[in-house]
């Protein structure tokens, strides 16, 4: 009866150790996703705060560019109604 039971015995070893080995196998795969997945959120963080500082840059030309438009359309009004009343406000001579 136990040489009967003996290779079903081998057997369920085998797939015993088998799944063992596939078993460690599956956790190194998760861990090196795992170590993938946390190198991926650093990348993307460095790169958010990247694209923060961009954007904070940008709002600050945005701003100097508005006070710039703001200081230079009444010097353009001023020109423009300079030239004018030169070419049209004095009679010609």
């Amino acid at each position: 009866m136990d040489q009967q039971h003996s290779p079903q015995l081998e057997r369920i070893e085998q797939l015993l150790l088998e799944g063992n080995r596939l078993r460690g196998q599956a956790i190194a795969l998760q861990q090196e996703a795992l170590a993938t997945q946390r190198s991926l959120i650093d990348e993307q963080r460095a790169n958010l705060a990247k694209a923060s500082q961009v954007n904070d840059q940008a709002l600050l030309l945005q701003r100097r560019a508005r006070r710039i438009v703001t200081a230079i359309i009444p010097i353009l009004v001023v020109l423009v109604g300079y030239v004018s009343w030169l070419l049209f406000g004095r009679p010609y001579a």
